[in-house]
């Protein structure tokens, strides 16, 4: 039974995906009480590098199969070029709109509480940017767009898949702007579907992360 379950991909990202989120409070719970910032960091740090790493390995030996999976990935030239010189204008100009309506039409901050924190741990502890910048965005796009949207996929079709995984991404995040994470997230879920390989919006996603983390220590 447990040989089954762990021959599914999709299982394993999950999995992984909870164990680095998770990990890091046993890890501080074990840590002195003096030391239990640096635990919380550290153990952060390593849970989702091996979690982000573990994920790129299962990858390559993949049992997922849907329409995504099954249908050729556009060659590297091309998943370059959406996720770079597409990809990232698109996202960020997704994330102003959004932003803009949350202010002007809900009455929301303009500050996402969840990025200010990150700001403040990063101000403190530089090296936390890998997390921000590279693991983290790699597992979500594991997670939410190749595991969920994948799988929903065939039954909702790309649109409902997309809205669907998009809000479980954005609730996620649990700061309020869903719109703001919603239209980041739907950017994703296009730039996966449209060249059939999660590497695109892997690329995106990691560049909007750092881009707007240098940019908020840059004002």
């Amino acid at each position: 039974m447990i040989k089954k379950i762990t021959s599914h991909t999709s299982i394993l990202i999950i999995v992984f995906y909870l164990i680095a989120q998770f990990l890091p409070v046993f890890i501080i719970s074990a840590a002195p009480k003096d030391f239990q910032t640096e635990a919380s960091i550290y153990g952060t740090i390593v849970s989702f590098s091996l979690g982000a790493i573990a994920m790129l390995i299962l990858n390559r030996k993949s049992t997922i199969r849907n329409s995504l999976t099954l249908s050729p990935s556009l060659p590297l030239k091309s998943i370059l070029y959406w996720g770079i010189i597409v990809g990232i204008p698109l996202v960020l100009l997704a994330q102003y709109i959004a932003n803009i309506i949350e202010i002007l039409v809900l009455g929301l901050p303009i500050d996402s509480a969840n990025t200010q924190n990150i700001l403040v741990i990063v101000e403190s502890y530089p090296i936390y940017m890998i997390i921000v910048s590279i693991m983290g965005p790699i597992m979500e796009e594991f997670v939410f767009r190749k595991v969920i949207f994948g799988s929903l996929y065939d039954l909702t079709g790309g649109i409902g898949a997309a809205v669907i995984s998009s809000l479980i991404f954005a609730f996620m995040h649990f700061d309020g702007h869903i719109l703001l994470y919603s239209a980041m997230a739907f950017v994703f879920c296009f730039l996966y579907s449209k060249t059939k390989n999660i590497a695109t919006s892997i690329i995106a996603h990691v560049a909007m992360n750092t881009i707007v983390l240098l940019a908020s220590f840059l004002q």
